[in-house]
């Protein structure tokens, strides 16, 4: 499928939960560029060329295939052939790909999936890669404890990366090019400025007092302040998890929910 031509840039992304931390960000900064997700927790490189095939359409000019971390880290070659076959689909289309760092999967880091990815860049004309990999591990506290998911400064390090090379597609700039202007934009600082407050203790209910042999609308009282105690006790789990950033565990292939 060929791109359409003269009517400016226009950007497809396919990807994951990264992707759906990363959107935001990413069309902020690609201001008037059009962009369209399609993206989902826990989705692998295989499925994401059956994505593409589907959602791509002439008007698309720029493709970012952003997926390799729900897959195999002990199959670096499927992930090669997977974008290989998204090379295949995209046509001249300028192409834009990440390296990954994701967790060990029996032993295996992800140093042959992102070796993968870097080989296919190297080998492909018209493709433009974004180091994600070497922009997390020299600067860790970008990532939560999990070591994959990024904190709110660190997905918007990646939706500035991604739109550079967005920017490098349409030959730089804003200007006549109609690429994202990213001058005067300064990189994120590193601090946890859009960090989410942390959930108090919940208050444990009060004791309700009652006779040495209670009352039916005593025995009442007592089992509704069990519940409550039961209901703020789940909610402050549910909101912990939430405020750390991680929201539903991404399915990560290995990880430990």
């Amino acid at each position: 499928m060929a791109p359409a031509h003269g009517a400016g840039p226009s950007v497809l992304v396919v990807g994951d939960s990264l992707q759906v931390g990363t959107g935001p960000y990413l069309e902020q900064e690609l201001g008037r560029i059009p962009v369209e997700f399609d993206q989902r927790t826990g989705r692998g490189s295989a499925e994401g060329v059956g994505r593409l095939q589907l959602r791509l359409r002439p008007e698309h000019t720029i493709v970012i295939f952003d997926l390799g971390t729900n897959d195999d880290p002990r199959m670096p070659d499927a992930l090669y052939q997977d974008l290989s076959k998204a090379r295949s689909i995209s046509g001249d289309r300028c192409m834009i790909v990440a390296t990954i760092l994701r967790p060990p999967y029996n032993g295996v880091g992800p140093e042959g999936l992102s070796g993968a990815v870097e080989r296919f860049a190297s080998e492909q004309a018209n493709v433009q890669l974004v180091d994600w990999y070497g922009a997390v591990t020299s600067s860790p506290e970008l990532l939560y404890e999990d070591g994959y998911h990024a904190r709110p400064e660190g997905y918007a390090l990646r939706g500035r990366l991604l739109a550079e090379a967005v920017s490098a597609c349409t030959g730089g700039g804003g200007g006549g090019g109609g690429g994202a202007d990213l001058s005067g934009i300064p990189a994120p600082s590193g601090k946890a400025t859009l960090e989410p407050s942390r959930p108090s203790e919940p208050e444990p209910p009060a004791e309700v007092p009652g006779p040495d042999l209670p009352t039916p609308a005593a025995l009442a009282t007592l089992e509704s302040a069990a519940r409550s105690a039961a209901q703020l006790v789940s909610a402050a789990g549910r909101d912990a998890r939430q405020a750390a950033g991680m929201g539903p565990p991404e399915p990560v292939l290995g990880a430990s929910d």
